[in-house]
């Protein structure tokens, strides 16, 4: 039977997790479950029998890891969803013999969150997923799932490629959210919804909920917000929260709790049911029996709201924000001037805060603090951003690095940094932490730059719409392939990033460099070119032969002597930097300016040199 016709008639169970259970039955002897597939593929297919047994309608490919980000071998890949997908028919079909059942069984061609790489295009992430879906659709599939996804980035257009080569098939897409309504991008279930609602998804024929929280909370959240259409609707939680025990995941035994919970969630609705992480044959044994006796209720539509946005506080005149002209000079061609300065590694502030009182009056149209560069502990740039802006009157924007602080922490964090009325980011991933360092201090990179670009784009459309935050992006044009280099910025461009501040320029193979990527982009990319005054012989031999990616010329060292005094340095420093200038002033859509040990009296020099 056509899976939509079996909807309209009944609910379908699914079967639980696959992962966490086959950690439970059989240990931890693969690194990946999907890995099995083609190591032992009768493991794999006891555990779609067990869940067939317990009732499920509908079982999932053991296919959930197998993407490029995982398995980065092609010909393993394809072979692991090939085989993912012939061993759920072989339980299908043992199962049949077995029971002598003739009940519908679907088998659904199971995608994980979508995966790309840093260096891969969209183009070229779509090309690896519609040539997964390929395998599938030649294996037999006609129903996919894309499971514990964190928007909508990709499975729009994958939705519409299945259908354009499968006009039968049928595609559920599921996100997964956690307990205040917001998946791992930054999307509430009101975006979701909404989304889903859209004429663009219409090859998608039925959207929920996997994974990230409980029957409980899941409940919360679909009563909290129904959606806005009549597609059909899942709902697949976890079993509980899991503990960390001893390098094992275990989640609670709490079945008739999670039962109880997806009965009261299946009487809202929803179409399709089952478990995801930490649920067992068990759990879905018991939800199938549960619901033989409960109608599915008819779902609650409901029209799209307007999005909601902040409300501040109402200010007096004095108390208003900072005014910030860093980006109306940057449309209009006027090469503004930002500075950056380095927070103290201690609670001194002493340094910082004059340096900054100088250079606003020196005219810098932006301060920018860096965010512990080359993972080395500095006081936070968020913080210290608020109180310059308080006490300085200057238009602050703090760093904001990806290696040190998880999802949780980066929202919490730019939330804060709204609050205390700042509206510039610079988003970098971060250096990495120094590999002496290693095994004691963790890198976390939850996200890339790309990644948290996005998130901030989704914040600013969920909360922040009437007043967004602006934010820009690092351009080391330093790579070998500059080529690869420029997609990274389109990547960013999409992603919302309105500028990019550049490492330092010092040769005239770094001027034709950045010539190079502007022309190429079109002129699209308003490039902040990156100078870093020199201020001692001492200090330029560091930078050049220190620092990976900084080449400075020969001439420019030759300016710089040991025994020169601290005066001279300084002038030799405005000379070189103001010259740079010249140089980038047709390429040049602003002027980054890198304060070498916070010497604010360096810049003004050469800011009143401009």
């Amino acid at each position: 039977m056509n899976l939509k016709k079996y909807l309209r008639e009944r609910r379908l169970i699914t079967d639980g997790a696959m992962g966490t259970y086959y950690e439970k039955k059989y240990g931890d002897a693969a690194a990946f479950p999907e890995e099995e597939n083609l190591l032992h593929p009768e493991r794999i297919r006891e555990i779609h029998l067990e869940y067939l047994q317990a009732g499920a309608r509908l079982l999932r490919t053991n296919t959930f890891a197998t993407n490029p980000v995982f398995f980065p071998d092609r010909q393993q890949r394809l072979d692991g969803l090939r085989e993912g997908y012939a061993i759920a028919e072989s339980a299908v079909k043992k199962f049949r013999e077995t029971t002598g059942c003739m009940e519908d069984i679907f088998i659904a061609a199971d995608f994980g969150p979508i995966g790309e790489l840093e260096e891969q295009s969209t183009s070229e992430v779509l090309d690896d997923y519609t040539q997964m879906c390929d395998v599938f659709l030649e294996s037999g599939a006609s129903v996919f799932v894309f499971e514990s996804q964190r928007d909508d980035k990709y499975v729009k257009q994958l939705a519409d490629y299945v259908k354009e080569r499968c006009a039968d098939a049928f595609v559920l897409v599921q996100f997964t959210f956690d307990k205040s309504g917001y998946t791992r991008a930054g999307l509430s279930v009101r975006r979701i919804n909404e989304s889903m609602a859209g004429e663009d998804a219409a090859s998608i024929d039925a959207y929920g909920y996997n994974c990230g929280v409980e029957a409980g909370h899941l409940l919360q959240l679909l009563q909290a917000q129904p959606p806005y259409c009549h597609k059909f609707l899942s709902a697949l939680p976890n079993a509980g929260y899991p503990l960390s025990l001893r390098g094992r995941t275990i989640y609670t035994e709490n079945e008739q709790y999670f039962v109880k919970k997806s009965v009261e969630i299946a009487a809202l609705g929803v179409d399709i049911i089952g478990g995801c992480c930490g649920t067992t044959p068990g759990y879905i044994r018991d939800l199938a029996q549960a619901l033989e006796s409960v109608e599915r209720g008819d779902k609650q539509i409901v029209a799209p709201s307007p999005h909601a946005t902040i409300q501040m506080t109402q200010r007096t005149p004095e108390d208003q924000p900072v005014a910030n002209n860093f980006l109306d000079k940057l449309a209009t061609g006027k090469k503004p001037v930002i500075v950056e300065m380095d927070p103290p590694f201690n609670g001194d502030i002493t340094k910082v805060l004059a340096g900054a009182e100088k250079l606003a009056k020196a005219g810098t149209d932006l301060l920018t603090l860096s965010d512990s560069p080359m993972a080395r502990a500095r006081m936070d740039a968020g913080a210290l951003a608020a109180k310059l802006i308080r006490e300085v009157g200057i238009p602050v924007m703090p760093h904001i690095a990806c290696r040190d602080r998880n999802i949780i922490g980066l929202r919490g964090m730019l939330m804060g940094d709204y609050m205390n009325d700042i509206r510039q980011l610079l988003i970098v991933t971060g250096d990495p932490v120094a590999r002496d360092a290693r095994g004691t201090i963790s890198g976390v990179f939850d996200m890339n730059s790309i990644r948290l670009m996005e998130y901030v784009g989704h914040m600013n459309e969920e909360l922040y719409a009437d007043d967004p935050l602006h934010f820009g992006g690092a351009l080391n044009y330093h790579g070998a392939n500059p080529d690869a280099i420029i997609r990274r910025m389109e990547k960013k461009m999409e992603a919302g990033c309105e500028y990019f501040l550049t490492q330092p320029i010092y040769s005239d193979e770094d001027v034709a460099r950045i010539a190079y990527i502007r022309e190429a982009l079109g002129g699209r990319a308003k490039i902040c070119c990156g100078i870093m005054p020199l201020v001692s012989y001492k200090n330029a031999m560091f930078l050049h032969n220190e620092m990976a990616g900084i080449n400075i010329p020969e001439e420019i060292l030759e300016k710089y002597d040991p025994d020169m005094s601290r005066e001279a340095a300084q002038a030799v420093a405005v000379e070189i930097s103001l010259d740079l200038t010249r140089k980038l002033s047709d390429i040049a859509d602003a002027y980054y300016f890198m304060t070498p040990f916070n010497r604010a009296d360096l810049i003004g020099e050469i800011i009143a040199g401009l």
